[in-house]
């Protein structure tokens, strides 16, 4: 117990920390520092290596979506780009962002450009990609982490091997060995655990998907009794639902090689992979968002938006960063 008391206290700690960096780059963003308020943020910052780390984890993660927010000012008036600006700072509070925006007016679209590029809710995560980026990490116990677009992964250690908390995304873990405990993956949905081997997790709007690559995996809804996948087989579930995969499931994992495998996809579904491979807004018409997509597709969003046209009775209208997929209109 004593132990545990000592996790907690130390993640409080870092929250804190990293909060308060947020609000420093705020205040250095908003211009507003004074001589006193620069030698307090050097206190602060020369005080405990908690907030020299959290400040160069805040300010690494947000300088891409902060460039893309001073880009555009020349197009905005500067209290809009203020507004956006501040606002951006604060995802961790997503509904005062969400406020803070509507105000701003020309801010929404500010912000939104800048989530697009880089996940505003998920800058604090441990692991993270962009949009259009995969990326490896690897632990250090040997495993390793693999983030397809847009995923986002915090990391904490028991005894010495990690537990993953998947927030966003899709990842895929490995370990080639059997540790003293298993690895696992939690998501809002329950818990995924397993020896070694490799195993795919993805999370969705409304559920967690996961595919056993190599060994057995447990999964544990948060409601119901757990359930065994064998190699090769894959689930989808929720706390109170789970469904196993259909077809081959292991084609769920063609994204580690920059592919897209497709069985009886809708294209609802098709459109909600590339969209996290694309830095803009792809709108589906209820209309087609349901036809369906079979194939195997190179994660080249251009090139497979062409291909829809050529296998699908749809038309694409590109405007500026929105993509819209309607009918093919009758000639």
């Amino acid at each position: 117990m004593r132990e545990l008391h000592g996790m907690s206290m130390a993640s409080s700690s870092n929250e804190q920390a990293m909060h308060a960096a947020v609000d420093w780059l705020v205040r250095h963003e908003a211009a507003t520092l004074s001589d006193a308020d620069r030698q307090a943020f050097e206190h602060w910052l020369s005080k405990d290596a908690l907030h020299r780390t959290a400040w160069t984890r805040v300010s690494t993660a947000l300088s891409a979506p902060l460039t893309t927010v001073r880009n555009l000012q020349s197009q905005a008036e500067g209290v809009h780009v203020q507004a956006a600006m501040q606002a951006l700072f604060r995802t961790r509070r997503c509904r005062v962002l969400r406020g803070a925006l509507a105000i701003a007016g020309v801010g929404v679209a500010t912000a939104l450009v800048a989530d697009r590029l880089t996940p505003l809710g998920q800058v604090m995560a441990d692991l993270r990609t962009g949009t259009g980026e995969r990326r490896e990490f690897t632990l250090a116990d040997g495993s390793t982490v693999l983030l397809d677009a847009r995923s986002a992964v915090n990391v904490r250690y028991e005894s010495g091997v990690p537990e993953l908390q998947h927030r966003a995304g899709a990842l895929l873990a490995a370990r080639s060995f059997a540790g003293s405990s298993p690895l696992r993956i939690h998501t809002r949905d329950g818990l995924v655990q397993w020896e070694s081997g490799r195993v795919m997790s993805r999370i969705h709007a409304d559920r967690t998907e996961v595919v056993a690559m190599d060994n057995a995996v447990t999964l544990q809804p948060r409601e119901l009794s757990q359930t065994v996948l064998n190699t090769g087989e894959g689930a989808s579930f929720n706390a109170l639902k789970l469904e196993r995969l259909l077809g081959n499931a292991l084609n769920r994992i063609a994204w580690q090689q920059g592919m897209l495998a497709v069985d009886d996809w809708s294209l609802a579904e098709v459109v909600e992979a590339l969209q996290a491979y694309f830095p803009g807004f792809i709108r589906v018409s209820p209309a087609v968002s349901e036809l369906r997509v079979f194939g195997i597709f190179r994660l080249d969003v251009q090139e497979l938006l062409n291909t829809l046209t050529q296998i699908l009775p749809v038309q694409i209208r590109h405007l500026g960063p929105l993509v819209s997929i309607d009918r093919k209109n009758a000639r």
